[in-house]
């Protein structure tokens, strides 16, 4: 039987730049026998918990941070592979967590394992790892902290350790359980000898229970072994209030504790506090300012309820309503160079509002909020801009779909060098205007969409037009198909595939000017990618088989457009693999 026995005169004493006296030890330590308590001087400043091996202390100081003295070679100091004797306290390294410290509130050490809880529930172990008791999936030993992926999902309140067993309990009461498993001895009720990552304790979990607290308690001597049980309460009383505990109200009323008087503010603290109000105070004028600005613009704001419907009222043309006018008349009948402008003034806000938030991340503390209020006023201009660029691309695509003005109708079909002439003249004011629907850029999918609707609607138009004029053809009894107009489109597809190539984006990509890549594998990528992106473009429209399709013409012709697509698309990704291989190739000659 080994026992160490623990006397802390005060775990929050403290004393600048020298170690404190930490606490009291005597009993039987390792191959020690200490008869006479002696005062353990080591760690500077306050501690809330030790825990004690063979041959080394771990001690939890007052700020979180775990420090660890001694000598052993399975890991538990936590100090890394080359630093197994430690004659000093050191601080044990943990992974910073969202570019924060990890601040560790409680710690338990089983026969060779250390188990650490953080102050967000998150669980770290190492040490011995013989019986999977570090969770980490594997038995491989640990010599510094590594966090315990499976309970990441939760919020641990409790961690226990247990020989080479170790527990844990979730906020929601739930026990989790891993390590050595001889006999089923960690209660799972399987018979796994060694359980590497953490598995719910179902029993408890299917009969609905709640656990409130684990307890592990020695329960003899067997064999001059000391066994111990676990405990895991479910119904607990309330604790004990201050005053029934010994020693309640020894101070006089409306005196500071100890604690609290730690607590006070110093001069620099409060500084730095009214600092940072001040400074929210500056931020939260300019925002503002730069609010009632962007409500000044009105332009990209949201729909009102109802702006969406189709009341006549609001729909009639009233281009010169300008008071009282909501969102959606705004986008209707407003001059587009008045949404340009809008636009502009919106991006002005966005880079102002940037400046700001890159400022103000200089500064070390006090700024969480005022960036979240920034953040925030930068991603709603954001949204407001994207609006109007969305509007003003609609309204274009629009005009370009009006600009198509004059109707076609076919009195007869007895003069049909006339009825024919009407048709081309109307096909080349189609031409004209799918050209400039094309070149239209816009700025995302649902304006893209309209775009592609648009631009089928008329490409729909014409191929009317080229039927109806080879029926005049045979009409005048000349020489007519009617199949011809849908090979047409079929065809116009076809040549689009063959001039999409990597080889001629290769050149289109030299004369745009310059585009940093890291290598020619990063180059050669990018233009497969936009090879088969415009691809895919141009067979989109094939998807919709009932409005692209022709039934005159035999399915296999359009089945065999796609698949010289994707054939190209094969290609691509085959000329992209062999280069990336003869690059493998130089880099192993290398």
């Amino acid at each position: 039987l080994k026992l160490v026995l623990l006397v802390c005169p005060r775990l929050d004493a403290m004393t600048s730049g020298q170690p404190a006296k930490n606490f009291w030890l005597w009993g039987t330590w390792g191959k020690r026998k200490i008869t006479a308590p002696f005062l353990t001087q080591k760690v500077v400043g306050k501690i809330r918990d030790v825990v004690i091996g063979q041959s080394f202390i771990i001690a939890l100081e007052a700020s979180g941070t775990l420090v660890s003295w001694g000598e052993d070679k399975v890991g538990c100091l936590g100090l890394g592979t080359d630093r197994v004797n430690q004659p000093e306290p050191a601080p044990i390294p943990f992974p910073m967590v969202d570019e924060q410290s990890v601040k560790v509130v409680d710690v338990q050490f089983g026969r060779h394992h250390v188990m650490a809880l953080t102050d967000k529930g998150k669980v770290y172990t190492w040490g011995e790892n013989s019986g999977g008791q570090l969770g980490l999936g594997d038995l491989q030993t640990r010599f510094e902290p590594a966090l315990v992926e499976e309970l990441n999902a939760y919020t641990v309140t409790q961690v226990v350790a247990v020989d080479n067993m170790s527990y844990a309990l979730t906020a929601h009461g739930v026990v989790y359980a891993w390590g050595e498993n001889k006999e089923g001895t960690l209660g799972l009720e399987h018979d796994s000898p060694k359980v590497p990552r953490p598995e719910p304790m179902m029993r408890m979990r299917e009969q609905g229970t709640h656990v409130k607290k684990l307890l592990v308690k020695d329960c003899g001597t067997t064999n001059g072994k000391t066994s111990k049980v676990v405990i895991a309460c479910v119904e607990m009383a309330e604790p004990w209030s201050f005053k029934d505990l010994p020693g309640g109200f020894a101070r006089p009323l409306g005196e500071l504790s100890a604690e609290a008087r730690e607590k006070a503010l110093s001069k620099e603290q409060e500084r730095e506090i009214f600092e940072g109000v001040d400074l929210m105070r500056k931020v939260m004028d300019k925002v503002l300012d730069m609010w009632k600005h962007v409500l000044s613009i009105r332009h990209g704001s949201p729909y009102e309820d109802g702006d969406g419907g189709q009341d006549d009222d609001q729909f009639g043309d009233n281009s010169s309503a300008t008071d009282n006018c909501t969102a959606l008349q705004l986008d209707r009948f407003v001059e587009l160079e008045e949404l340009r402008s809008a636009e502009m003034e919106m991006a002005s806000l966005i880079d102002e509002s940037s400046n700001q938030i890159r400022e103000i991340k200089s500064k070390e503390k006090g700024t969480k909020n005022i960036l979240c209020v920034l953040s925030v006023f930068v991603d709603m201009c954001r949204l407001r801009s994207e609006k109007i660029r969305s509007t003003i691309s609609t309204r274009e695509l629009l005009d370009h779909k009006r600009g198509i003005d004059g109707t076609i109708v076919v009195n007869d079909f007895v003069n049909n060098k006339a009825e024919t002439k009407k048709l081309r003249d109307a096909n080349e004011r189609l031409i004209s205007a799918m050209s400039k629907v094309r070149k239209q850029e816009v700025p995302n999918f649902f304006a893209k969409a309209l775009q592609d609707s648009i631009a089928e609607c008329i490409e729909c138009k014409l191929q009317v037009h080229a039927t109806q004029m080879e029926h005049l053809k045979s009409v005048s009894n000349e020489p007519s198909d009617t199949i011809k107009p849908a090979l047409q489109v079929i065809k116009e597809r076809w040549i689009s595939l063959r001039n999409v190539s990597v080889y001629r984006m290769y050149q289109e990509f030299q004369r745009g000017g310059p585009k940093k890549f890291g290598s020619d594998e990063e180059l050669l990528t990018f233009l497969c990618q936009s090879s088969d992106s415009k691809i895919d473009h141009i067979i989109q429209v094939d998807r919709d088989r009932l409005i692209s399709r022709d039934l005159l013409v035999p399915a296999l012709c359009y089945d065999l457009l796609l698949e010289n697509a994707e054939l190209r698309k094969m290609c691509n990704a085959y000329q992209l693999r062999v280069l990336l291989m003869r690059s493998d190739q130089k880099k192993g000659r290398h």
